[in-house]
């Protein structure tokens, strides 16, 4: 048996809490029609990579229409659905309930146009790469950052100082490193990795890059959305 089939069909675990404050109710919004964590556990559902599907949750009416919509859930204590709390934790916390260790699709409902396809290919990618610490997605930032600042006292400082001399972040940006923008839209995370430490992906985190990929935060973030893809 391949390595690839022996690791074909992996669990998806969807994050969607109910407290959030931006947008209340977010991750229930209708988004042209469809509820909003409806989105990822339909693209799931499309690949052939997938076998179960479960969004970890403190909310009724989010589990109630997840289960609708197919999948299972993992009902999420209190202590790890406030605004401070950190993906690991809710990471390790679906992990003891699944009682599994084997690698996990990481999908959010704020990144919702998120394709089977894109799956797809982030999993091939990942198993061809199995010597990582798990895969994180990202695209291409419109500025490279490179070319941005810190403030220290009453002073703009270069990010990278210890790289370059001068104000190399008045060169022209083709002579830059580009940078990329972490999005959401599909990470894959290793419970035999982050379960025994502090960091979710690693210090060998794959780098999956995808094309630009809307992530929502405000109703200005559903429109937009809306507006592209309605």
């Amino acid at each position: 048996m391949t390595t690839k089939a022996a690791h074909k069909n992996l669990k998806v675990v969807i994050p969607a809490r109910g407290g959030s404050k931006g947008v209340p109710k977010k991750n229930v919004r209708l988004l042209n029609g469809i509820p909003l964590i409806v989105y990822p556990i339909r693209a799931a559902q499309k690949s052939k990579y997938v076998s179960q599907i479960y969004v970890s949750t403190d909310d009724q009416q989010i589990a109630g229409i997840a289960e609708a919509h197919g999948a299972s859930i993992i009902h999420r204590p209190a202590q790890y659905a406030t605004d401070s709390a950190l993906d690991i934790d809710v990471m390790r916390h679906a992990v003891k309930h699944l009682n599994d260790h084997e690698d996990i699709i990481h999908l959010r409902a704020t990144t919702p146009m998120v394709k089977p396809s894109m799956i797809g290919a982030a999993v091939e990618y990942f198993l061809d790469n199995l010597g990582c610490t798990g895969l994180r997605s990202a695209h291409e930032a419109p500025e490279t950052a490179y070319k941005s600042f810190k403030k220290t006292g009453t002073y703009w400082e270069g990010l990278f100082n210890h790289e370059y001399e001068g104000d190399y972040y008045n060169w022209a940006r083709q002579d830059l490193p580009k940078t990329y923008q972490p999005n959401g839209s599909i990470d894959i995370i290793r419970p035999n990795h982050f379960m025994h430490n502090d960091t979710l992906h690693g210090t060998k985190m794959l780098a999956f890059v995808t094309p630009f990929m809307h992530d929502i935060d405000t109703i200005d973030d559903f429109k937009t959305i809306e507006a592209i893809y309605g």
